[in-house]
């Protein structure tokens, strides 16, 4: 009686083992299929961090080549052509680890061909440092902010081992920021942009929504005035790398106007959905603020968007 009833407990227990064993692989497959591949979502207040950098860093700040390894982030300022708005950005992050406490400046004179002047110096222990990046002189036109970053970034290049870098623009510098992505995709002498940090940047000149148009109706499906800058952009964002991993972030400075003071969401928000398209990992998001557009870079909300995107730090 004994033997019969411990056999009839194995069977049992066989049978519950087989389906309990049946249920994680189904519970496998699903977790697959439908695990989220990126991010790409409309948020006020999107406090949560962003997935971690995938890629690899050296760990030697010496390359074979006797040159210096960095992994910089060039902030780029807006239309003024100084950097003093940009500076503001910069001086809430510093000091950080492998970064220092002063950033590099470099200036490209977009009405003398680019002369590059360049104030401060990367020191043996940064790693990551910080470059400020100015026209001179007074400009909106990506095209100029492009071949101003080319020659900063040519010199960065020249001088110390670049395996990556970010961008961060501001306002008119985000659309420097974009055009240079597409302007060097096809020059292998530049390094790849690792991550894009837009800050109430600048992408349709300025365009607001028409008549019967929504923020959603952009986000899905692109502006419905197109204008020469934005056409740029739209004819070439294909070229930028998809792995290139994206942050635009807007201030909510009036709900009712949507606009941060000078740029229109609708604007600012314009090529969401052509790198959305493009595979890219891209977050679009507002932030409640009360703060016109001219002084975005001094909000410490701002700057904690940028270290928990780029640096991964609260």
């Amino acid at each position: 009686m004994k033997k019969r009833q411990l056999r009839r407990n194995k069977n049992k227990f066989k049978r519950v083992s087989l389906a309990f064993f049946g249920l994680v692989i189904i519970l496998a497959g699903a977790l697959f299929l439908f695990w989220p591949k990126g991010i790409t979502s409309v948020t006020k207040n999107n406090d949560k961090q962003t997935s971690s950098i995938s890629t690899k860093t050296s760990s030697s700040s010496i390359s074979n080549s006797g040159k210096q390894v960095i992994y910089p982030t060039i902030y780029i300022t807006g239309s003024g052509g100084d950097v003093s708005s940009i500076n503001r950005l910069v001086t809430q992050l510093l000091p950080m680890e492998k970064a220092g406490d002063k950033p590099l400046v470099l200036m490209s004179d977009v009405q003398k061909d680019y002369e590059l002047k360049v104030e401060g110096n990367i020191s043996k222990d940064m790693q990551y440092p910080m470059i400020e990046f100015g026209t001179v002189a007074k400009t909106d036109s990506g095209s100029l902010f492009s071949k101003g970053l080319q020659k900063a970034i040519s010199y960065l290049v020249e001088h110390y081992q670049v395996p990556w870098i970010n961008l961060v623009g501001y306002s008119s510098g985000a659309t420097g920021a974009i055009y240079y992505m597409i302007d060097t995709a096809d020059k292998s002498n530049f390094p790849p942009v690792n991550k894009y940090f837009s800050l109430e940047g600048e992408y349709n000149d300025v365009t607001n929504l028409v008549a019967g148009e929504t923020l959603t109706d952009v986000l899905k499906n692109g502006p419905l005035i197109k204008t020469t800058m934005y056409n740029y952009i739209a004819d070439n964002y294909k070229k930028i790398s998809p792995k290139t991993k994206m942050m635009l972030l807007e201030g909510d400075f009036d709900t009712e106007k949507q606009t941060d003071s000078a740029i229109p969401w609708a604007d600012s928000f314009s090529i969401y959905h052509l790198f959305k398209k493009n595979g890219n990992e891209i977050i679009a998001s507002l932030n409640p603020t009360k703060l016109r557009h001219s002084k975005a870079p001094t909000n410490p909300t701002v700057a904690k968007y940028v270290k928990n995107f780029l640096y991964e730090t609260p």
